[in-house]
């Protein structure tokens, strides 16, 4: 991950002394993975030339401040029509992978996460989604943090009691859009997610994306563009991998 935010550094610093709006930066990023067969580029969306911040240690904090947004379109298949950030109420700074996976392909994505002890969320129109996969624009499956803990599809990844210290993520997945003929039929689909090292949902021989369709990962914070002044919405990641297997 050093290649990936020194690089992202060295560019938002860039783009902030040329002038640009910084409500619009996409930022190209090479991801090159040790010990993978896997080299992902990445786009970063940040309403604002120093966010995510990079510290000593190599981790990346992520802050969502009130009433900020980003104004890039993109279209969404769940709405049906072109959009943005700040046309739906919405804030993020995301890193996103450029390319997708497909039916077939095996993936594992692992990162460290830090949740401050004094982390809040108390906006009432959009839940904090904290990781995600992507159809492109709209979310398929995605880790959710609010003030009770970190989970995935309402499973206990880490507590609100746990708030403070690092924590490993991992989720191994083959992606299969192979159609189920009866409740009883498995299929070569692989979607298994861990934290610190105990599997808190397992869905595996079953499809786990449509068919034809193709999934992007994406880290950071996404949630909504308001948000009261006192919360601290915030995460820090480090050891972000993607790799086969």
């Amino acid at each position: 991950m050093k290649r990936v935010t020194k690089t992202a550094n060295h560019l938002l610093m860039r783009t902030a002394r040329a002038g640009l709006p910084p409500r619009i930066l996409a930022i190209s990023i090479a991801l090159l993975l040790a010990n993978s067969a896997v080299a992902e580029s990445f786009d970063l969306t940040t309403p604002r030339a120093d966010a995510p911040v990079r510290h000593a240690d190599g981790s990346e904090s992520f802050r969502l401040l009130p009433g900020e947004c980003s104004d890039r379109e993109y279209f969404s298949d769940e709405l049906q029509r072109n959009t943005s950030d700040c046309g739906r109420s919405r804030n993020r700074i995301e890193y996103f992978e450029t390319s997708s996976s497909g039916a077939g392909d095996r993936r594992m994505y692992e990162w460290e996460i830090f949740i401050p002890e004094d982390f809040s969320y108390n906006a009432l129109n959009a839940r904090l989604t904290v990781g995600q996969f992507e159809t492109g624009a709209d979310m398929l499956y995605g880790f959710e943090l609010n003030n009770d803990g970190y989970t995935f599809r309402a499973r206990d990844c880490i507590s609100a009691d746990d708030f403070g210290d690092w924590h490993k993520v991992s989720v191994r997945i083959q992606y299969d859009s192979t159609p189920r003929k009866s409740l009883k039929d498995k299929t070569p689909g692989v979607f298994v997610v861990e934290c610190d090292g105990k599997v808190i949902a397992d869905s595996s021989g079953r499809p786990n994306m449509a068919e034809g369709g193709e999934i992007q990962f994406r880290y950071g914070l996404f949630g909504a563009k308001n948000i009261p002044d006192t919360d601290n919405v915030s995460v820090s990641y480090r050891n972000v991998r993607i790799s086969e297997w």
